[in-house]
């Protein structure tokens, strides 16, 4: 499976177009409420921006302009100039429309969608399992260049998010997809999604298998989760021989940190899952209890598991409680804080690296497999929930290992 430029947090557009969120689950939702939505700090405030305010109120030749619009640009250009992919600023609409990615169904067509920023174009991920997007043919590595005829460049993901969410289930929405050098149009019905993301089998009489496709909260006073979906799972498997577990976040873009940490608490006894320092030095331990299920594991990584994905491998990794096969995962040791204004705007800002249990930063750089296996040629780009399990060569080096 080809390694992709650039994987957001699950957050950001995981469900949805899809993540988080990126659809990016390591996220944090905290409200900002105790700041006014016209409020103005540093250079925003000065006397530039005051001075021409005042030059449009009363020198500009036209009065047909939106005041709410102009303030959400400037603010998504003053946090865009961070030049940092992981920060943004959302207007009313986009944030609700990110904050849906992380949470239990969307309208969409199922995409995760991230910036190829040495093209400067949206890519695509990977389609969602069982969605409009990969029922049309969309594949990972397609880039998208226009919705509905209006052209996106890299630097645009959200509004192009935002655009393609902007129909109710039952609308149609056409992208203009990118592959290798050819373009064609997809006309996709949008439909009501929902997020479950976790998959399991008995491969034999002992070995289970479940894969989880992101780490997600889900909304609408619903206490489930991919850790409840994941508890439920595991049970269903013990009760049907399990002995011993595969655990897959392949493909995996990671999602809500506390919902990767809940997981892998499960897993666990008694030690440290992850942690996450501040720029001021400011640490928080994440912590597994004494309880753990107790039986030999595997993890399957490839170069597109990031983020929450990676801190679920990392901790089962430096704690010896699983073997990891696979190729090296995508790199992704920083943390998201989701914060929202009263007028319903908001900000993911960047503000803690996260560390493996044996205190690694893993970003940029990815973790290692115990046993490095690479996928047939033929199928190296291809979604590895389709593909057979007789020709998974990472799945079956994990079932050797197991046995």
């Amino acid at each position: 499976m080809k390694t992709f430029v650039k994987c957001l947090i699950t957050a950001v557009v995981a469900a949805a177009v899809t993540g988080a969120a990126v659809r990016t689950y390591d996220t944090v939702l905290a409200p900002w409420a105790g700041l006014a939505s016209n409020t103005q700090t540093g250079a925003l405030a000065g006397t530039k921006l005051d001075r021409i305010n005042d030059l449009i109120r009363n020198e500009y030749l036209y009065d047909n302009y939106d005041v709410n619009k102009m303030e959400d640009a400037a603010l998504k250009g003053y946090v865009a100039a961070l030049d940092e992919p992981y920060t943004s600023y959302f207007s009313a609409d986009e944030f609700k429309s990110y904050t849906s990615n992380i949470e239990d169904s969307y309208v969409g067509v199922g995409i995760v969608v991230s910036v190829d920023e040495a093209a400067d174009k949206i890519i695509i991920i990977a389609p969602t399992e069982d969605s409009p997007a990969r029922e049309a043919g969309l594949l990972p590595g397609d880039y998208i260049l226009a919705v509905d005829g209006n052209s996106y460049s890299g630097g645009e993901l959200d509004a192009c998010v935002s655009r393609i969410k902007s129909g109710k289930a039952g609308t149609s929405v056409v992208l203009s997809i990118e592959r290798n050098g050819s373009v064609s149009e997809y006309t996709i019905e949008r439909k009501e999604i929902s997020a479950h993301s976790v998959k399991g089998e008995m491969l034999d009489s002992e070995i289970g298998y479940i894969r989880i496709s992101e780490f997600n909260t889900h909304g609408n006073a619903s206490k489930e989760t991919t850790y409840t979906e994941f508890k439920a799972k595991a049970k269903e498997l013990m009760s049907q021989g399990m002995k011993k577990l595969i655990i897959d976040v392949r493909d995996n873009p990671g999602g809500v940190l506390p919902v990767a940490c809940n997981v892998a608490d499960y897993l666990l006894g008694d030690c440290l899952i992850t942690y996450t320092e501040t720029r001021s030095g400011v640490r928080k331990e994440y912590k597994s209890k004494e309880s753990e299920l107790g039986i030999p594991m595997a993890v399957l990584i490839n170069g597109n598991s990031a983020s929450a994905a990676e801190v679920l491998t990392g901790a089962l990794k430096d704690n010896n409680k699983a073997v990891v096969v696979g190729e090296t995962s995508y790199g992704k040791g920083i943390v998201q804080e989701v914060m929202s204004f009263p007028d319903g705007s908001g900000i993911s800002l960047t503000t803690a690296k996260y560390y493996t249990p044996s205190g690694v930063c893993i970003h940029e750089i990815g973790i290692e497999p115990d046993h490095k296996v690479s996928l047939p040629e033929e199928l190296a780009d291809s979604y590895v929930s389709m593909i057979p399990h007789e020709k998974d060569t990472q799945l079956n080096k994990a079932i050797e290992l197991l046995k």
